[in-house]
């Protein structure tokens, strides 16, 4: 399963045909050649390379707390296995 993130486009280059965007403080090269009339300061889904989608700011923006909220779900059950496995292997020592 693919799935695209959105991110914060900050530079473009219009003659080669990428731009870049920023996700949360990491920074990706993607082509443009899908969504040649992307602008600095847009949202855009990258997908496999490629900007395939813009979006506006509010969808974006719940799109990344969604992604947020996600992330802390899964940290906090890391956190429990870790919990677990450690009680286990605790148990049997």
């Amino acid at each position: 399963m693919c799935i695209a993130a959105p991110a914060h486009v900050v530079e473009i280059n219009r003659e080669d045909m990428w731009l870049i965007a920023d996700f949360g403080g990491a920074k990706q090269q993607a082509k443009i050649d899908l969504l040649p009339e992307v602008e600095i300061g847009d949202y855009v889904l990258i997908h496999a390379g490629y900007a395939i989608e813009k979006l506006s700011e509010e969808a974006a923006k719940e799109s990344l707390e969604a992604w947020e909220e996600l992330l802390e779900s899964l940290e906090e059950e890391d956190l429990e296995m870790e919990k677990a496995r450690q009680e286990f292997y605790d148990s049997i020592n």
